[in-house]
């Protein structure tokens, strides 16, 4: 193996995603990537998904007023996320960190991300939910280890989708 070779096998993770919808399970991952990303001198990017507007669910609300409900959840998401790379930012002054901002399908709007921004890594927490509650939940987990464009670390914390 050439000194180039060897270089570029040691690089390691440049760019890692830890989605979040800023949930207990969703933090349960967070401190892998910035083990990770600090480890390895990667860019920690954190993506947060605003829902798609439930149109559907509330087909009254138009107009000015869906606008303003619009303006202000992505404004409190935006608030969120700014806070919590604050608070990432002052535990580990050496973490690079980049925060991102989508709207849409949660799993839909991580693959985007991941392949947009070209990560090398997606760590991200799971439930672990089987049977009858994962066919009628879902899993946003699942689907993004489907068809991610790079490795998908899965978290599972004590607690989460253990039978009782």
């Amino acid at each position: 193996m050439g000194a180039r070779q060897r270089q570029k096998a040691n690089v390691g993770y440049r760019r890692i995603l830890w989605p979040t919808d800023f949930s207990p399970l969703a933090k349960a991952a967070l401190p892998h990537a910035v083990r990770l990303a600090a480890s390895s001198g990667a860019e920690l990017v954190v993506l947060h998904v605003l829902p798609t507007p439930g149109f559907y669910a509330f087909p009254e609300v138009v107009g000015a007023v869906w606008d303003e409900l619009e303006r202000a959840n992505h404004a409190g998401g935006k608030r969120r996320l700014h806070r919590l790379m604050a608070q990432l930012k002052g535990k580990a002054a050496k973490l690079r960190v980049h925060g991102v901002l989508a709207e849409g399908v949660a799993f839909d709007q991580i693959l985007r991300a991941a392949k947009r921004l070209r990560c090398d890594l997606i760590v991200l927490a799971t439930h672990g939910r089987t049977g009858l509650k994962h066919v009628l939940l879902g899993s946003v987990t699942e689907n993004v280890i489907r068809r991610a464009p790079c490795p998908v670390l899965t978290v599972r914390p004590r607690g989460f989708g253990r039978p009782r």
